[in-house]
């Protein structure tokens, strides 16, 4: 018989399913703040009763249909005596609304968990208890004990009806296991003549999952490493019946593993995909308020989803898309993003945001079994790798500024109705916390926060929210009641994390003032994060040093494989220049715009054409802009609040190439990353300068904590993350064997060793200084010159 392992949790669901989505369902994910509670009344309770166990761990097997159920879980207290009380803990804001869904309905999750509780100790120490649940206000501390009815007669015939449930779903589960072993043995790769390098990345990668190595691969773009990665990660990952998930840093960004996969579909009608899109894009409502009282597709969510079996009507479509899961949604009135996350068991792949596997509050636990062995877990791609440390330290940083919350008494201004005078006095009560940290004699300073007056603000905010979303008063987008409270929890929930990872610093100018929590080390809970899954290969086109995305992404494993492959193009293609005469170091600038300007002029004169010219910031784009002049040129300026419509036209301008133009954008913008310009909609990029990050106090104690822990701390600190936004601007010109283009790097410290380190192999031979020409527009012009010759047919492929 086949062992399946599955805790108390969602061992206990009621049947039928019922109830909505809200705080006190039953369902998902607990209460973030409920551990500690836990533990306090656990170790109370215990100060109380001499004869109180907690965290009693029972266990028992049920066979059914060829399975063994083997389930588990930890009591939170027993109360021994002359009768043995079976206790549950749980806590709400809103206890009073807890308390009454638990006495109207039996079959509340809470309720059955309790009842399995006390069948397993039954089972298992021959005792008949007696149960009740401990209800723990999270805003108050108040207790109320609430006794519990449990009938063995109901509960075994409940019981009998959930084993052949599970059963159903164990037979489920493993035909979609045969399934993929099915596409393992026959897939295919996808093109009929892929390029030599795609083959060796295969290799590669099947070389290192057989070895169960974690890898981290450099690979410039154009050489088919989506899918040359993604091929050897899925046969492996389906050879054992498992999945794959597919993570990349933006929505945006899922288009291309989704063509990719519709690649590998149309010889394997069966693999399934599910994308996950995020909420804000899915919702139907005005804003995202999961609460059964404002959003219909919120009531009775797991009841209809129950009822018209939406999980399995969603596994009949071959890609599980947002319009897949709005057409479900609007037709069965359910939340369709919650939807989605029902059917992650039915995916084969699934694509979706880092923050599904690596925030605080991740979906890992959905889209990964933690207690299987290795061998029966999915495997984790990691796309655009090069932005998963700081995007990690984001997710666990957090902020209030004072400007932020006078913006928002600036909205309450349009807004009519009896909650405003009360918003308005809890928005200048926040600004008075905030001020109330300012350290004596400074305007910046690292300070050491004293968590209780946010925590308590925080419940002051809760307890208005609830009454807010309880006057059924109609909430447009972007409400700034919702908005105050929400960036208020989230600064709190920041102040929980703890370590020298972690720093707290106030900062105060013309526009008022701010504290943050910065995280400058997220790669302990990356690697719980990698530990999850069977296997992790994380790619991109900028991964060098790799030691430093090594540490920093939380590959700590000495197995960790490291790979750097070049460009499958011939190197007469491109155009490689190094300009170290000019300087564009802050202080140096001023003497150097007008040098910058004239060779960005005298360059593109050479052969017209659409260019980009990448800047270190907007402040420095809009100086050297002023010094230009072009009047065969069409010039199009970054800026700030650039939208994404406006974006998308000047890209889809660039294609046309009805005429000449230049885009001075910033590094590591909108225009720099993850966008494809193919052909001679680009032939040249210009890069001023390393956009090295702001020199400020939150940055300096950044580099203080790298030099500490890992010997580095500049470059850590600075020249690393600089260097990212270099290459990646770089690869925006050479996107396939046909394409033709000349890249320029302006500044003496593109020829300093820390800043070559970080460069493709490809680049040179053995020395940057085979970039760095004496002659440099006589060379430019020789390169366009002989580009003109023949180019060999492209290979079909993806990048």
């Amino acid at each position: 018989m086949k062992k399946i392992n599955i805790g108390v949790r969602d061992f206990a669901l009621p049947l039928p399913r019922t109830g909505s989505i809200e705080v006190n369902s039953g369902y998902g994910s607990l209460p973030t703040n409920g551990q500690e509670l836990h533990v306090a009344l656990q170790k109370k309770r215990q100060s109380e009763f001499y004869n109180y166990r907690c965290e009693v761990k029972v266990s028992h097997t049920f066979e059914r249909g060829g399975f063994k159920f083997i389930v588990s879980g930890q009591i939170d207290g027993i109360l021994d005596g002359t009768v043995t009380i079976v206790e549950e803990i749980k806590s709400s804001f809103d206890i009073q609304d807890l308390l009454q869904k638990l006495k109207e309905n039996a079959d509340h999750p809470y309720a059955m968990q309790l009842k399995t509780y006390m069948y397993l100790l039954m089972l298992t120490e021959r005792v008949k208890p007696l149960g009740r649940f401990v209800l723990v206000s999270a805003r108050t501390g108040e207790e109320i004990e609430l006794p519990i009815h449990f009938d063995q007669t109901s509960y075994e015939t409940w019981l009998d009806k959930r084993l052949d449930e599970l059963v159903a779903e164990a037979e489920l589960r493993e035909a979609d296991a045969a399934r993929r072993k099915m596409i393992a043995r026959n897939v295919t790769f996808p093109f009929a003549t892929p390029r030599q390098s795609q083959l060796e990345l295969i290799d590669h990668v099947e070389a290192g999952l057989i070895n169960n190595e974690p890898m981290l691969i450099q690979a410039p773009t154009g050489l088919g490493k989506t899918i040359g990665v993604m091929f050897p990660v899925i046969k492996e990952a389906f050879a054992r019946g498992q999945t794959v998930v597919y993570v990349t840093p933006k929505n945006s960004q899922h288009s291309v593993a989704e063509d990719a996969i519709k690649r590998l579909q149309k010889k394997q009608p069966k693999l399934r995909s599910l994308t996950i899109t995020a909420k804000a894009r899915l919702c139907p409502k005005a804003e995202q308020i999961c609460n059964p009282h404002y959003c219909e597709y919120a009531k009775d969510y797991y009841q209809k989803v129950y009822e018209n079996d939406l999980v399995n009507k969603a596994a009949k479509h071959k890609h599980l898309s947002a319009q897949t899961f709005r057409d479900l949604g609007e037709n069965y009135k359910v939340c369709p993003f919650e939807l989605s996350v029902d059917c992650i068991e039915r995916a084969d792949v699934v694509i979706g945001d880092y923050n599904y596997v690596f925030s605080p509050r991740s979906l890992l636990g959905r889209l990964t079994n933690q207690t299987a062995a290795k061998k029966d877990r999915p495997n984790l791609i990691i796309d655009e790798a090069h932005n998963l440390p700081s995007r990690a330290t984001d997710y666990y940083s957090g902020s209030l500024s004072t400007y932020a919350l006078q913006l928002l008494k600036n909205d309450l201004t349009t807004q009519n109705h009896n909650f405003v005078s009360e918003a308005l006095t809890l928005i200048n009560k926040g600004i008075e916390i905030i001020y109330s940290c300012k350290p004596n004699g400074t305007r910046q300073a690292k300070l050491e926060v004293i968590p209780d007056s946010f925590k308590d603000h925080n419940e002051r905010l809760k307890d208005f929210v609830m009454r807010y979303l309880g006057a059924k008063i109609d909430i447009e987008q972007k409400d700034p009641i919702l908005k105050l409270c929400g960036d208020w929890a989230d600064f709190t929930a920041a102040l929980d994390f703890e370590g020298d990872n972690f720093f707290a610093t106030y900062s105060e100018n013309s526009l008022g003032a701010s504290i943050k929590i910065t995280c400058c080390d997220a790669s302990e809970k990356l690697k719980a994060a990698h530990d999850a899954f069977s296997n992790v290969v994380a790619f991109s086109a900028t991964l060098k040093p790799f030691e430093y995305y090594a540490k920093l992404s939380g590959f700590k494993s000495a197995k960790t494989k490291t790979m750097e492959f070049q460009t499958p193009f011939p190197k007469l293609n491109r155009k490689l220049v190094v300009i170290p005469q000019v300087s564009t170091k802050y202080s140096d600038r001023d003497k150097n715009y007008q040098k910058i300007a004239q060779a960005i002029m005298k360059i593109t004169e050479v052969r017209r054409g659409n260019y980009f010219v990448f800047f270190p910031s907007f402040g420095f784009l809009d100086e050297v802009a002023k010094l230009c002049t072009f009047d065969k040129f069409v010039l199009i300026k970054q800026s700030p609040e650039m939208r994404p419509t406006e974006v998308n036209r000047y890209i889809e301008q660039l294609k046309a190439q009805q005429e000449p133009t230049l885009i001075f954008a910033v590094q590591g913008g909108v225009f720099s990353e993850g966008v494809d310009y193919p052909g001679d909609s680009v032939i040249g990029a210009i890069i001023v300068g390393p956009a090295l990050p702001n020199y400020n106090l939150e940055r300096e104690l950044l580099r203080g904590y790298y030099e500490k822990y890992y010997g580095s701390g500049f470059e850590y600190a600075y020249t690393y993350p600089a260097m990212a936004k270099v290459i990646q601007s770089a690869g925006r010109v050479i996107r396939s064997e046909n394409d033709r283009g000349l890249i320029v790097l302006m500044d003496r410290r593109f020829v300093e060793t820390s800043y070559v380190d970080t460069m493709p192999d490809d680049w040179f031979d053995t020395s940057v200084n085979e970039l760095v020409s004496s002659s440099i527009l006589s060379d430019i012009q020789q390169f366009w010159k002989e580009s003109e010759q023949q180019i060999e047919p492209a290979h079909e492929s993806i990048a």
